[in-house]
């Protein structure tokens, strides 16, 4: 039977500035505190919370779907395209299958993917270059070659 000393009680506290709303504004800080019995321990930051960036690693999934993309395009999925949450359309982005080490180079006309993890959807096209088309995921790394004709 567990004793009263190794009952740990965990306690998160988050401080806010003065009048910040629980939407996680950009300017609130935080702190996280543990209580034990004995002494507190204080972890986390005060300072303010980093922009959103765009994710650089992650998981490439595919799709071969006849739609119409976000951007108003019939979707091609013998194109060289694909869909990115964030990214505006026309972005040119060279993805690379860190599994093989085959790149491409596709073009954002699309929003999505839509699933936790996932951080681009590359057309049939690019997923073969890719050498990704039998997993239908694979481990990329994307790099973002030019933003010009973006909207």
């Amino acid at each position: 039977m567990p004793t009263a000393r190794s009952v740990i009680l965990a306690t998160a506290v988050l401080s806010f500035s003065a009048g910040a709303s629980l939407a996680n504004p950009s300017d609130a800080n935080w702190v996280t505190e543990v209580r034990t019995q004995s002494a507190p321990a204080v972890t986390g930051s005060t300072g303010k919370p980093s922009k959103k960036v765009h994710a650089l690693d992650g998981i490439a999934s595919y799709y071969w779907q006849d739609q119409m993309t976000a951007s108003g395009e019939r979707f091609d999925k013998r194109a060289m395209t694909a869909a990115h949450p964030t990214l505006p359309f026309g972005t040119l982005v060279a993805v690379t299958n860190l599994r093989n080490g085959k790149k491409t180079v596709v073009r954002i006309n699309d929003r999505g993917p839509f699933k936790p993890g996932r951080i681009i959807d590359v057309s049939e096209a690019a997923a073969e270059v890719l050498e990704m088309q039998s997993r239908g995921l694979a481990p990329v790394k994307l790099e973002v070659v030019s933003a010009e004709g973006g909207r």
